[in-house]
């Protein structure tokens, strides 16, 4: 991973952004100063969500979803299926 100053990064961006598409991660520094990376961009899901986001096809506050509460069985008392699902497995 190579480190590099601001004003280096701001003269040859073109050339960091071609490295980072080969997959290589570049750290950006003020003053010695860690405050940034170019890395690149995942493939597969992130970056389809990252497009779906982009063409208004789907809405993200930035926050981490949601999950429903454990699904409990009427004939198993309060045990989730998950837990039935580990007993079972034993």
């Amino acid at each position: 991973m190579e480190k590099i100053g601001v004003r280096e990064a701001k003269n040859s961006l073109s050339q960091y952004l071609q490295r980072v598409k080969k997959g290589e991660i570049i750290t950006i520094t003020e003053r010695g100063v860690p405050v940034a990376k170019l890395i690149p961009v995942e493939e597969g899901f992130p970056r389809e969500a990252s497009r779906m986001l982009e063409g208004g096809l789907a809405a993200w506050k930035g926050g981490k979803p949601g999950g429903r509460t454990p699904l409990k069985l009427k004939n198993q008392g309060k045990k989730t299926l998950a837990e039935i699902v580990v007993e079972d497995r034993r």
